[in-house]
């Protein structure tokens, strides 16, 4: 079963190459395999990824205007917000994956002053609490692993 999230940005970010830089400056141990001249909203399939040396990729799918309408549309909890001029869905399956969308789609939300939307919990992470939500995620996806070795 795959899992998925979404993030809804105000101003896009152009390449992996800036993504990744966001990611960087944050600190946080996600590469994105990509080309860095790659654009983002020509993504569509597996992003490759390497979260801590274990393999962290994702599905990314950029959406239209009719994406961001209709994801808005279907969720009423999510608040206010927007103009939303980009929506990236991800979808995922494993632990380490879990990390890899987390930081990315947290930073992203966080260097476009969008919001990241965990999809299965229904929980919402606006900009300002993108880095402090993933610093959380981190620390809990290292615990399952440690006791997935153990």
């Amino acid at each position: 079963m795959s899992l998925s999230a979404f993030v809804l940005a105000t101003r896009p970010l152009e390449t992996i190459g800036q993504w990744q830089a966001a990611i960087d400056a944050l600190g946080f141990k996600l590469t994105l395999e990509g080309e860095p001249h790659e654009r983002i909203d020509a993504l569509f399939g597996h992003l490759p990824a390497i979260w801590e040396g274990r393999e962290g990729g994702f599905e990314c799918m950029p959406g239209d205007e009719v994406a961001i309408e209709e994801f808005v549309e279907d969720s009423e909890e999510l608040g206010s917000g927007g103009p939303w001029t980009q929506i990236l869905e991800f979808s995922y399956v494993g632990t380490a994956n879990i990390a890899g969308v987390a930081i990315a789609g947290a930073v992203y939300a966080h260097a476009t002053g969008g919001f990241f939307w965990e999809g299965e919990a229904g929980e919402r992470v606006d900009a300002a609490e993108a880095v402090a939500y993933v610093r959380r995620i981190e620390a809990d996806i290292r615990t399952a692993l440690a006791s997935e070795s153990a």
